[in-house]
């Protein structure tokens, strides 16, 4: 069974430049032939309740957030079970500071290409209440 890809796209982000950078992309994804589902978020909140979604199934799931730090929190705090899912990100936002910490490229063809070529860290995801 060939990957699938789940694009979580914020195409307003860092003033429009995600929807830019998704034609570009989609374009390579296109002449690779890899099978993809893209999401379009509308509004605040929309990517979190998109990821939740997509793993509701409980199944394993490649989720490519295209998008901001805003975009990235939205759909962590969203997926279902962490542990079925590879997380890959194309940083489009204005501060970018999750991508700079885990030292992803800036260019959104070479993120493009680690995600689709990935190195695998594991990430400990933490869940902070407070009554």
């Amino acid at each position: 069974m060939e990957k699938e890809y789940d694009f979580i796209i914020n195409p307003k982000a860092r003033s429009g430049m995600g929807m830019k950078a998704w034609q570009k992309i989609e374009s390579e994804l296109k002449a690779r032939h890899i099978n993809y589902r893209v999401y379009l978020t509308k509004r605040r909140g929309h990517a979190a309740k998109t990821a939740a979604f997509i793993t509701a199934d409980d199944k394993r799931h490649t989720i490519v957030v295209l998008g901001g730090d805003g975009t990235v929190n939205e759909v962590v705090n969203g997926i279902k079970r962490p542990d079925l899912i590879t997380f890959g990100y194309i940083p489009i936002g204005s501060s970018n500071d999750f991508a700079r910490g885990l030292k992803l490229p800036k260019d959104p063809m070479k993120a493009l290409q680690s995600v689709l070529s990935p190195k695998k860290w594991k990430l400990r995801i933490c869940l902070w209440t407070t009554s």
